[in-house]
């Protein structure tokens, strides 16, 4: 499982629109999404995260998007559904570890400043456990 990124820089990074391109992939099937707001996405895949270990099945609205993301739990894994897209993810733990990895490297394009200026940005640190370090 891959989750990828490219953040549109065109006209300089904007901290309180991240607008980008995102791909997350099993390495047979990819969902893909284009000039979209990465955490938006971002925020949608933690709370899925976070959440789908209680539940069967759960539905993200993503904001900005016009189709919620949908997570589905089978036996140790997780189908990921969104718009006529599906890929499987075999362990949960596995989906947790590369979220966590490539949410990582996108809070640390940012600063301090801008992350406290951005409510998704700030949630997207909380969850790689940044709250404590500096980022600058």
């Amino acid at each position: 499982m891959k989750i990828e990124w490219k953040l549109d820089e065109e006209g300089g990074i904007d901290p309180i629109d991240p607008v980008g391109d995102i791909v997350i992939t099993d390495g047979d099937r990819t969902i893909q999404e284009e000039s979209t707001y990465l955490d938006s996405w971002f925020d949608a895949l933690i709370t899925g995260a976070k959440n789908i270990t209680s539940v069967n099945s759960l539905v993200i609205d993503i904001a900005e998007e016009p189709q919620a993301l949908r997570l589905e739990r089978v036996s140790l894994g997780l189908q990921i559904y969104y718009k006529d897209k599906t890929i499987l993810v075999a362990e949960l733990d596995e989906f947790i570890k590369t979220l966590k990895q490539s949410a990582t490297s996108f809070v640390l394009i940012f600063n301090k400043k801008e992350i406290e200026k951005n409510e998704l940005l700030d949630k997207i640190r909380d969850f790689v456990d940044f709250k404590q370090k500096q980022i600058c």
